[in-house]
């Protein structure tokens, strides 16, 4: 296997590198790209190699850098709570005018938050309404949404 020299855009270290004959004599491109990762903070290079073995051209990425940088970064996920509804018709009868009002506006994608705001009842309270109302059979879920 052949050795090619190159000089890393990056690091400016000059590295060594066997590639496979086989690879650059019957790759459709010339010259043909070959992907290495070296260095710390590991980085990416592409070194372009001719048919002749000559390095032609290098091209530097520190995607792996910018992938652990992006994975170290603090989320912030926001949890809200959907009361979804049944979707069968739902007996109203023995419901308070807060119930009533909850599984008529009920959608799957209001959240309770939402839905406190609209019926002006502390969004805790609407939570633990809409859990009974689970419990009672009148709403299917109360699903939570991570975003």
């Amino acid at each position: 296997m052949p050795s090619i020299k190159f000089t890393c855009p990056i690091c400016k270290r000059t590295e060594t590198i066997e590639v496979s004959e086989e690879k650059i004599q019957s790759a459709e491109r010339n010259p043909v790209p070959v992907l290495i990762t070296h260095g710390s903070p590991e980085h990416a290079v592409t070194v372009f190699i001719d048919k002749s073995f000559n390095v032609r051209a290098t091209s530097a990425a520190d995607i792996i850098q910018r992938i652990q940088d992006t994975e170290s970064a603090p989320r912030k996920y926001t949890r809200r709570h959907v009361p979804v509804p049944k979707q069968t018709k739902v007996q109203l009868d023995d419901l308070d005018y807060a119930q009533v009002k909850i599984v008529a506006l009920a959608d799957g994608d209001k959240s309770v938050d939402e839905l406190a705001e609209i019926l002006d009842i502390p969004a805790m309270r609407l939570k633990i309404l809409c859990e009974q109302l689970v419990k009672m059979e009148r709403l299917e879920s109360v699903k939570t949404v991570v975003e």
